[in-house]
C-alpha cells in the first residue's frame, strides 16, 4: 500500500480584510467631507455677507436721499414730498437714472411692491425685474413732533431671503432729522 501524504501549506496572501477596507474608506470619507463642508459653509457665509452689504448700502442710499429731500424742503413745508411715506405704510425710493439723478418717494403698490433687483443695463438696483437676489427696500417717515413738525425719524428697511429662501433677513437703519 502506497500512502501518499500531501501537506498543504497555508499560503501567505497579502491583502486587506473587509474590516480593514471599511475602516480605510471611513477615514477617507471623513478626510474629504470635512474640507468640503468647510468650503460650502464659507461660500454660504460669503453670499450672506455680500447680500448684507448690498442691503446696508441700499438702506443708506434711501436715508441719504430722504435727507436731501428734507434739506431742500422749506421750513414751512418740511415734510414735502413724503406724502406716501408717513403714516403706517412705508414708501419706495424711486431713482431715475440720467445725467442729473432725480428721485421721488412713491407708494410700494406702484413700485413693484418695493421689490428691487440689479439691472445690468443701467448698473444699479431698481424697482422691477433684474438679476440676482431680490431686495425689498422701504422708507418710513415718522413725525415725532406733531405740533410743530420739527423732528422726524427716518427708517430705511431692506429685507431679502437667503439662497434657500427659508429665512427672511433684514437690515434697518435709522436717522433723525430736524427742522430748523
Amino acid at each position: 500500500m502506497n500512502l501518499q501524504v500531501t501537506i498543504y501549506k497555508r499560503q501567505n496572501k497579502s491583502g486587506f480584510t473587509l474590516v480593514e477596507s471599511l475602516v480605510a474608506i471611513t477615514i477617507l470619507i471623513i478626510g474629504v467631507l470635512g474640507p468640503m463642508m468647510a468650503a460650502t459653509r464659507g461660500i454660504t457665509d460669503g453670499l450672506y455677507a455680500q447680500n448684507q452689504l448690498i442691503a446696508t448700502h441700499l438702506a443708506q442710499e434711501a436715508l441719504e436721499l430722504a435727507s436731501i429731500q428734507l434739506k431742500n424742503n422749506t421750513v414751512d413745508n418740511f415734510l414735502g414730498g413724503f406724502d406716501n411715506c408717513t403714516g403706517t405704510d412705508p414708501c419706495a425710493v424711486v431713482i431715475t437714472p440720467s445725467s442729473n439723478v432725480s428721485f421721488l418717494f412713491d407708494s410700494c403698490s406702484s413700485s413693484n411692491g418695493c421689490n428691487m433687483a440689479y439691472d445690468s443695463t443701467v448698473g444699479f438696483y431698481k424697482y422691477g425685474n433684474g438679476i440676482g437676489p431680490v431686495f425689498k427696500r422701504t422708507l418710513k417717515v415718522t413725525d415725532l413732533d406733531l405740533a410743530t413738525h420739527k423732528q422726524v425719524l427716518l427708517e430705511a428697511k431692506v429685507t431679502w431671503f437667503n439662497k434657500q429662501g427659508t429665512a427672511e433677513k433684514n437690515v434697518t437703519l435709522y436717522r433723525y432729522a430736524f427742522n430748523p
